[in-house]
């Protein structure tokens, strides 16, 4: 078995960047996927009779703290509940790094995707710990925006999609670069600490740093600015520090997200760094 794997590795080290070199430039045009929605009223009643009291505590706390009553229609079920989930997140790691957030707001989040969530972590920045709507403006960095879904749209496609309907929110199909205004958060939702991992979703082996990665985001965020990071699993959320340790960087908060919202076959593990 180790030897299939590391065979296969390696046919990946050779193939992904012909794919991806292919992607970029032989791709179809920008067609932002309709997203159809389903009516979705009573979401706490769709959870077991165990969990259905406290989701439904949750729900309305999150909905009324964040206005967050987008998802009173969502495509599915489990969109709905992972969108809640994100934005529970969210909030209990900007109350466990004790920042306070300016009324206008530059945010970058770092390989968002298709990007399902943006709509929580939209909420999120805009009405945390604020009687009224902050300035948000929401950027998405994404290195691979063509890779084709089964529905023939690209991965961009979604999340424009997605996106509709939130002002001052960008996606661009590139990784984040140094720029003239830093950003008073990045967010990066599992970003790859093993090169196995980074393989197996088609990206060339050359864009695999996580250490410079992490460097560049600390050197474009503002002072006093946060790097939010969500892992997957307690093996990923360890490697996660002993990067940042490599880089010199001490974490402000740091902890495993549990929540009766949504569950996962991999626990998320949440860190924050503030510069």
């Amino acid at each position: 078995m180790k030897l299939l794997s590391s065979l296969r590795l390696a046919w990946l080290r050779i193939k992904n960047p012909l794919d991806y070199s292919l992607r970029q430039h032989l791709h179809p045009g920008v067609r932002p996927v309709d997203h159809p929605r389903i009516s979705m009223p009573d979401l706490a009643g769709r959870y077991k009779a165990g969990r259905r009291e406290q989701a439904g505590q949750e729900i309305q706390r999150l909905t009324e703290l964040y206005h967050f009553d987008y998802f009173s229609t969502a495509r599915t079920l489990d969109e709905a509940r992972e969108n809640f989930f994100y934005l529970a997140m969210v909030d209990r790691a900007l109350d466990e790094s004790f920042i306070a957030l300016p009324d206008s707001l530059s945010v970058a989040d770092i390989g968002p995707s298709s990007w399902f969530y943006v709509h929580a972590l939209f909420a999120a920045l805009t009405w945390y710990n604020t009687w009224y709507p902050r300035s948000v403006h929401l950027t998405g960095f994404e290195v691979d925006p063509y890779r084709l879904y089964s529905d023939l749209h690209t991965r961009q496609d979604h999340a424009l999609g997605n996106m509709r309907g939130l002002p001052n929110v960008e996606y661009i199909g590139r990784g984040i670069m140094p720029q003239g205004e830093p950003f008073d958060i990045i967010t990066l939702f599992f970003p790859f600490v093993f090169i196995k991992d980074h393989l197996e979703w088609g990206l060339p082996p050359k864009l695999f740093d996580p250490e410079s990665m992490l460097k560049l985001v600390y050197e474009t965020l503002k002072p006093g600015g946060l790097i939010l990071i969500v892992n997957q699993g307690g093996y990923e959320h360890k490697e996660q520090l002993k990067i940042l340790e490599k880089c010199g960087f001490k974490p402000t908060a740091a902890f495993r997200m549990e929540s009766m919202l949504y569950t996962y076959k991999l626990d998320r593990f949440v860190i924050t760094v503030k510069k």
